[in-house]
C-alpha cells in the first residue's frame, strides 16, 4: 500500500509495466451489481413497458439510501431495518410500492423478476488503485481480460479472490496531500527564494508542536476535525511519538482510551502494568496498548512466540479473525506459564488483546501519517502563505472546501486578493507581502492558454498600464472576448480604475459593448504595428487608431456586481451580499447555519441569502418548497409545508435576503428535521424588532464638546427611531433617565458603530 503524490501515480504504474513487462502486470476488476431501480428498469426494457411507467413505478420505491426490493417486498411488511429509518413520504412510496408488485399484470410481473435479479452482476470497472505484479506470464496465475480505455491487462479476479490466490497486490494510491506539500515547497521558492526538503524538516521544532498544541490543524493530513483538535489541545503533544499515538487513537473504539492518555501524560492518572515486563514495550504510550505491533513484541516476550506466530497473531486481530485468535490462545497461556507469569493476569492480558482487535491499527501506518501531518504543520507553522496557497489551489473546483479555507486564512491573518492582471498567475500564488493572490485559471471561461499569453506579455512588455496598454500588448486570438468578460467579472481588471465593470459591458459608438471594441482596438493596433506603419517622425502612427470611448452606463447594484462575480469565480472575492446587514447580523442573528444544523432542540436565529429555491405539489397534493439558505459560513437545505409554505412561498426566490428562525427536531429513525416558525426579508428585522435606542453616557463624560459631537451624529442620521438617554453615576451607584427631546435617529450600522468609535454603550430596544 503506497501513496504518491497524484500528479505522479501515472508514472509509477508506467514503470512497474517496464519493469517486470506488460505480460505480467494487471489491473484488478471490479463488480458492479443492479441496485433496484437498475433492475426494474433493465427488466422494463426487457418486456417492452413503455418507459414512462416504469419510470413511475422507480419514483415510488422509497428514496432511502440503501433501501432494496429485497426489504420492502419482505413477507409481511416492510423489513423492520428498513422500515426505522423510512420518513412519512418513504413509508408511504413503499406502501404503495408494495401493492404495484402485487398486481396482476406486467408491472407486477416487472417488480417481482426485478427483485430476483437485484445483486446480480451488472456491469465490470477498474479497482481505483490495485495493480497485481506476477514472477511470469500472468495468465499462468489468473484469467485476464483488456480494459476499454488502457491497453493494461485487467485480472477477472477481484480484489479478494486476487488476494486469496497467493498473488501480490499492490494499491498505487495518488495523495493530494503529498502534492500539496511538494507545491507549497516551490512556493516557497518562488516567493522568498529558499530551498525546502520537506523530508528533512526537523521532528523537534517548537513551532510545529505549539500549532497542534493549540488545535490550529485546519488543512493539516489526518488532524483537521474538530474532535482530533479538542483532543489535540488537550494532550498538548511535545514530541512526535505523541502525534502517532494519536492518529491510532482517534478513530472508533479506541477513542474511548484517548482521556486516559492524556490524564497519563499530564501525570494525572497513574501509569500502571498488569506485567512489568510490559513496560518496555508499553511505556511510550503511558501504558496503553494502542498498535499491533505492541501486541507483537509483548505475545514474543510474555509467551515465547516465535516472530512468525506473532504475526499470525497480528493478522488474525487485524482482519478479526476470532476462529484463530482463540486457537492461539491455549500457546499463550502456555508460553506465559513458562515465564512464570500469573495466570489470571494473563487472562487478562489475552482479554484486553481480544478487546483491542476490533480496533487494532499497525504503527508503522500511524507513523506514516504522522510524519505527513507533521510536514503540513511544519509548512503551516513557518510559511503560512505558501502552505495555504497550495492547499486553496488542490482544493478549488470544491467551492465549499474553497470558502472553508478562505475562512482559515482569514482566522490566520492572511489576507487573500482577488485576481488581477498584472499580478496572478495561473494558481494562487504569494505576493512580495506574504498575500495570497486569486489565479487567473480558477476563473470560468479562462484556461491554460489565455493564462499563459497574458503572462507573456507581462514579462515581455512589462505590466499592463491601464486598459489600452493591455489592448496593445495581448494576442486577442489567445484571450478572446469571452476570456475578457470572466476577467471582467472577476475583478482581474480592478487595477484599471479609470473603468468599471459594468462600463466594460456598455455600448459605444461603434459597438455593442466596450470590450468588443477593445478587442477590435487592439487587433487593429497590432496589425499597424507589425506592417511598421511609421509616421514622418519615425513613431508608429497610434493617432490612426481611435481609442475607444469608455461609455457612461447605470452603476451595478452591490448585489448585482457580487452575483456576477460568483457566475465566474464560484465564490464572493470583493465582498458579500450579506455586507449591507451588519447591524441585523451583529444585533439580531444570533447563530451561523452551520451551528443551526447541528443544534438539536434549539430554537435558532439565523439569516441568509436564498441561492436555489423549487416549489412543487408532493403525490399526496401538498404544496411545498425546498430552498437553499447561504451565510458567511456555510449552506442549509430546508424546506417548508402547508399553511407555513403558503405564508412564506412569496419569500422562496433565488438571491432573496431572509431572516429566519426555527429548530432542529427529531423526526423519523435518528434523522432530525429543522422546523421553520418564522421567516422575514432580513431589511425588515432592524426596523421592526428596534422601536428606540437607549444610549448610556457616564456623568463624567458630559461636556459641551461631547453634545455637539452627539447632536451632530444624531442630525446626520435621522429616522424612525425614537433617542432615550441614560446617565450613569459611576461614583454614586446611580442612574437617570433624560429626554432627548423628540429626537428620532436611524439605529444603523454606521450609527452604532459612531458610538462604538465614542466609546458609548447603548441598547437596541
Amino acid at each position: 500500500d503506497i501513496d504518491f503524490d497524484d500528479e505522479g501515480r501515472s508514472k509509477v504504474i508506467d514503470y512497474v509495466i517496464e519493469k517486470y513487462g506488460r505480460n505480467q502486470v494487471a489491473q484488478i476488476i471490479t463488480y458492479g451489481t443492479m441496485a433496484a431501480k437498475s433492475s426494474i428498469k433493465d427488466v422494463g426494457r426487457v418486456m417492452q413497458v413503455p418507459l414512462n411507467e416504469v419510470n413511475d413505478v422507480t419514483k415510488s420505491f422509497p428514496e432511502q439510501l440503501g433501501a432494496s426490493l429485497k426489504d420492502v417486498l419482505a413477507v409481511g411488511g416492510v423489513a423492520k431495518k428498513l422500515k426505522d429509518k423510512l420518513n412519512g413520504d418513504d413509508v408511504e412510496k413503499a406502501a404503495k410500492f408494495r401493492v404495484l408488485s402485487e398486481q396482476d399484470n406486467k408491472i407486477g410481473e416487472m417488480i417481482q423478476m426485478a427483485k430476483k435479479l437485484e445483486g446480480s452482476v451488472r456491469n465490470t470497472g477498474i479497482h481505483a488503485c490495485g495493480v497485481i505484479i506476477t514472477p511470469d506470464d500472468i495468465t499462468n496465475y489468473v484469467p485476464v481480460t483488456v480494459a476499454k480505455d488502457s491497453d493494461m491487462l485487467v485480472s477477472q479476479f477481484d480484489n479478494s479472490v486476487a488476494e486469496d490466490a497467493g498473488l501480490l497486490k499492490m494499491d498505487f494510491l495518488g495523495l493530494k496531500t503529498l502534492t500539496i506539500i511538494k507545491d507549497a515547497v516551490i512556493n516557497v521558492k518562488d516567493s522568498k527564494g529558499i530551498d525546502l526538503i520537506s523530508d528533512e524538516f526537523p521532528l523537534e521544532d517548537k513551532l510545529t508542536y505549539e500549532l497542534f498544541q493549540r488545535g490550529e490543524t485546519i488543512g493539516i493530513f489526518q488532524y483537521e476535525s474538530s474532535g482530533m483538535q479538542k483532543h489535540l489541545k488537550d494532550l498538548k503533544p511535545t514530541a512526535f511519538e505523541d502525534l502517532i499515538a494519536m492518529n491510532a487513537l482517534y478513530r472508533p473504539g479506541p477513542m474511548q482510551y484517548i482521556p486516559d492518555f492524556v490524564a497519563r501524560k499530564h501525570g494525572v492518572q497513574e501509569i500502571k502494568y498488569d506485567l512489568s515486563d510490559m513496560e518496555e514495550y508499553l511505556s511510550e504510550t503511558y501504558g496503553i496498548t494502542v498498535y499491533q505491533e505492541q501486541v507483537m513484541l509483548l505475545s514474543q516476550k510474555l509467551a515465547n512466540f516465535t516472530k512468525g506466530e506473532a504475526d499470525m497473531l497480528r493478522k488474525a486481530m487485524g482482519k478479526k479473525k476470532k476462529k484463530l485468535i482463540d486457537e492461539m490462545f491455549p500457546k499463550f497461556m502456555e508460553g506465559c506459564e513458562k515465564n512464570g507469569h500469573d495466570k489470571e493476569i494473563c487472562k487478562k492480558v489475552w482479554s484486553d488483546w481480544e478487546a483491542f482487535a476490533s480496533y487494532a491499527f499497525n504503527k508503522s501506518h500511524s507513523t506514516c501519517y504522522a510524519f505527513i501531518a507533521f510536514q503540513t504543520a511544519y509548512l503551516k507553522a513557518h510559511y503560512p502563505s505558501e502552505y495555504m496557497a497550495s492547499v486553496l489551489n488542490h482544493n478549488k473546483t470544491d467551492i465549499s472546501k474553497i470558502n472553508f479555507f478562505l475562512r482559515e486564512c482569514k482566522r490566520m491573518g492572511i489576507t487573500v486578493l482577488g485576481p488581477d492582471i498584472n499580478e496572478s498567475v495561473m494558481k494562487f500564488n504569494v505576493n512580495e507581502k506574504d498575500e495570497i493572490r486569486f489565479g487567473l485559471s480558477a476563473l470560468k471561461g479562462v484556461g491554460e492558454g489565455p493564462v499563459n499569453e497574458i503572462i507573456r506579455a507581462r514579462k515581455e512588455d512589462g505590466n499592463f498600464e491601464n486598459l489600452f496598454d493591455m489592448a496593445h500588448k495581448l494576442n486577442f486570438k489567445a484571450v478572446n472576448k469571452r476570456c475578457l468578460e470572466s476577467l471582467v467579472l472577476g475583478g482581474a481588471l480592478d487595477s484599471f480604475t479609470e473603468v468599471t465593470r459594468e462600463q466594460y459591458f456598455g455600448a459605444t459608438r461603434k459597438f455593442s459593448t466596450l470590450l468588443e471594441e477593445l478587442v477590435r482596438y487592439g487587433n487593429a493596433y497590432q496589425t499597424m504595428k507589425e506592417t511598421n506603419a511609421v509616421s514622418l517622425f519615425g513613431e508608429t502612427d497610434e493617432a490612426l487608431i481611435d481609442q475607444p470611448q469608455i461609455p457612461e452606463v447605470l452603476p451595478w447594484t452591490n448585489i448585482d456586481k457580487l452575483d456576477k462575480e460568483k457566475e465566474v469565480t464560484g465564490i464572493y472575492i470583493s465582498g458579500h451580499p450579506l455586507d449591507d446587514f451588519k447591524l441585523e447580523f451583529k444585533y439580531f442573528v444570533q447563530h451561523t447555519l452551520e451551528q443551526a444544523e447541528m443544534s438539536k432542540d434549539l430554537l435558532v436565529k439565523v439569516a441568509g441569502i436564498v441561492t436555489s429555491a423549487q416549489h412543487g405539489v408532493s403525490q399526496r397534493g401538498t404544496a411545498y418548497g425546498r430552498f437553499t439558505l447561504q451565510d458567511y459560513r456555510g449552506e442549509l437545505e430546508l424546506a417548508l409545508y402547508n399553511e407555513h409554505y403558503e405564508e412564506w412561498k412569496s419569500l422562496l426566490f433565488k438571491g432573496n435576503i431572509i431572516y429566519l428562525e426555527g429548530v432542529n427536531k427529531k423526526g423519523w429513525g435518528d434523522r432530525y428535521m429543522f422546523k421553520v416558525s418564522k421567516i422575514k426579508m432580513l431589511d425588515t428585522v432592524g426596523k421592526q424588532m428596534t422601536k428606540s435606542i437607549t444610549i448610556k453616557v457616564p456623568l463624567d463624560r458630559i461636556n459641551e464638546q461631547f453634545i455637539e459631537q452627539l447632536d451632530g451624529l444624531c442630525e446626520e442620521n435621522e429616522g424612525s427611531h425614537k433617542l432615550k438617554m441614560r446617565i450613569l453615576d459611576m461614583e454614586h451607584q446611580i442612574s437617570i433617565d433624560v429626554k432627548s427631546g423628540n429626537k428620532m435617529i436611524n439605529a444603523s450600522f454606521e450609527f452604532v458603530t459612531a458610538l462604538e468609535e465614542m466609546g458609548i454603550q447603548f441598547k437596541l430596544n
